[in-house]
């Protein structure tokens, strides 16, 4: 096993510090990026942990009722098995792999032994079409395809792009068998099991250097096409500050909800718990099934959980007093939190839902860290590592209470959890301006430096000139007993003003008539400004989202454009002016 070098040592410091720092204001004052050129997570830390460690690094359960417990040193172990697998397939250092997988022991497996290989990773979503898939090996320059054998066959479907690969890897699941038809200029299938033929000692043949590309994630694409994120091999040293956030200790048993083809696994089924030397639990489930996770978080007595707010919503809907929980430690990521149901979280659990803030290109930007009260609909405070403004378009900071976009300072030092860039020159010019890294969100800082998410910068909008949040509005209407999620958008009134629309999704037990509409429609009346008030509501069995669970706010603004064009309204749309003598409206002049 190679020494620790003197860089590898820095992280080791930074990690120490994070670890056993007191409170957020020594965090954020003492939190320096170390400069790193030579590191490789994998080898270079994860080994030195691993090495003779017996304690569980993963606990892997499904709805089969298959459970497999893999300690660190089995862990170390196996990853070089699969790196010596990976060079015996043809695999060099800076060759790109697309994997697509459900959940399982293999993808930590892979991670490693990728990295080990310093190779780069690209996760994808199971839910990829064909095309898709070839879309992202013809753009990502991939050369290994790994997969679980039943997505092998849309995997073939991909076309002419296959035929410049080194290796196509089939992951092995129950009634599935890898095998493999000889296609002319296309590799045959190999079977990931003859990984466990390999020898469990690994030594890598070259340099690592930190600016090496790692992980190169590709976005959901809420607003376009699906972008390509790269980030760096330094991309776990940024992880400290989600470490920090989520406020692992080596005792917790850390639960992450979230699918393997996005970043937030990444962030927080792999990186963060693993910088802690805490144990991972993750679930395979073909359908979530908010009952029987609630089970398995008692079961395998999850002390620390990670979860959307599309989980927590399905949450808080059960009994909690049938369960006796471990829990320590919660937090909600991935979507704007709101406040009811942080409220209503707290009340269920007794434990403090905080909310954390970053993106596909960062690591934890933005967050609550564990102790800290923060005002209702903040998501906290800026992270350690991290200098934040709110900057107008001028690039100029906004007073605070003035909403503006969310600004990271790369100048002097560019934080190490920073994107390298996309795979776009033009749109790189774009986020990098002036000293910053431009997000994209909008929000306000207060006085007391809390930040307020407003939304995307292509989501608000003006009416009656007045400034339009969605997400606020969404969390006002959100307090209502019936809703269980709610969309917001512009649309154009009778009298081509531009006025808010609100689209719902009813809990179970509330139906789309006109009773529950006026019942919005009054609450909507009493407990919001005139401005923000939405002029129509349209019930909806479920919303388009993309595949990583957020809500398609573009689908929703075309649908009823379309809507618009053809002079009419949805199935179950209910407008404000049609209820004028129960609300008791002001007739017009």
């Amino acid at each position: 096993m190679k020494p620790i070098t003197e860089d590898v040592q820095k992280f080791f410091d930074l990690r120490e510090f994070i670890l056993n720092v007191k409170n957020y204001d020594e965090a954020y004052a003492g939190f320096k990026w170390p400069r790193i050129t030579k590191f490789n997570w994998a080898t270079d830390y994860f080994d030195k942990i691993a090495a003779g460690n017996t304690k569980p690094a993963l606990i892997y359960a499904d709805t089969e009722g298959n459970e497999i417990t893999v300690s660190y040193d089995e862990m170390m172990k196996r990853s070089n098995q699969v790196a010596n697998f990976l060079s015996d397939l043809g695999m060099q250092k800076g060759d790109r792999v697309l994997m697509m997988m459900d959940t399982s022991v293999e993808i930590f497996e892979l991670f490693l032994g990728i990295m080990k290989m310093g190779g780069s990773i690209i996760p994808a979503s199971t839910l990829l079409s064909p095309t898709d898939i070839s879309d992202r090996i013809e753009r990502g320059n991939v050369k290994f395809v790994i997969v679980h054998n039943k997505f092998r066959e849309r995997v073939d479907q991909a076309g002419e792009v296959l035929k410049g690969l080194k290796a196509l890897v089939c992951v092995r699941q129950i009634a599935h068998k890898c095998d493999c038809e000889e296609k002319e200029f296309i590799p045959c299938w190999t079977d990931f099991e003859e990984s466990k033929n390999y020898p469990k000692e690994h030594e890598p043949s070259f340099i690592t250097y930190s600016t090496d590309n790692l992980f190169l994630f590709f976005t959901s694409g809420t607003t376009s096409q699906p972008k390509l994120v790269m980030h760096p091999y330094h991309y776990p040293v940024g992880h400290l500050t989600t470490m920090y956030w989520l406020d692992l200790k080596e005792d917790d048993v850390h639960y992450n909800i979230s699918s393997p083809g996005w970043a937030k696994f990444a962030w927080s089924s792999f990186l963060a718990p693993w910088n802690a030397g805490a144990t991972i639990f993750t679930f395979n489930y073909s359908a979530f099934d908010p009952d029987k996770t609630l089970e398995f978080i008692e079961k395998y007595k999850i002390t620390s959980l990670c979860a959307p707010l599309s989980v927590w919503k399905l949450f808080v809907l059960k009994d909690f007093n049938k369960y006796k929980f471990n829990l320590k430690k919660i937090v909600s990521a991935g979507e704007p939190l709101n406040p009811e149901i942080s409220k209503k979280v707290e009340e269920l659990t007794g434990l403090q839902l905080r909310e954390g803030y970053g993106q596909t290109e960062t690591t934890g930007l933005i967050f609550t860290p564990k102790g800290m009260k923060v005002p209702d609909g903040s998501m906290g405070k800026v992270s350690p590592g991290y200098e934040i403004q709110i900057l107008d378009e001028k690039l100029d900071e906004v007073k605070r209470g003035e909403d503006g976009q969310i600004a990271v300072a790369i100048y002097p030092v560019k934080p190490l959890g920073l994107l390298t860039g996309y795979d776009d020159p033009d749109k790189n010019k774009e986020i990098f301006k002036g000293g910053w890294y431009l997000t994209g969100d909008t929000a306000y800082m207060d006085e007391d430096g809390f930040i307020h998410f407003i939304g995307r910068v292509d989501d608000v909008f003006k009416s009656l000139d007045y400034r339009i949040s969605p997400f606020e509005v969404e969390s006002e209407i959100m307090e209502h007993q019936a809703v269980m999620e709610v969309g917001v958008i512009p649309t154009v009134d009778d009298r081509d003003r531009i006025v808010p629309k609100a689209f719902i999704v009813l809990k179970p037990d509330f139906y789309a008539n006109k009773q529950t509409a006026l019942d919005l429609f009054r609450f909507i009346r009493d407990n919001m400004a005139p401005y923000k008030r939405p002029r129509s509501i349209e019930f909806m069995d479920e919303f388009p989202k993309t595949i990583s669970a957020k809500v398609m706010r573009k689908d929703l603004r075309q649908y009823d454009k379309e809507l618009k064009e053809k002079g009419i309204q949805g199935k179950f749309e209910f407008l404000e002016k049609d209820f004028a003598q129960e609300l008791n409206l002001r007739k017009r002049k």
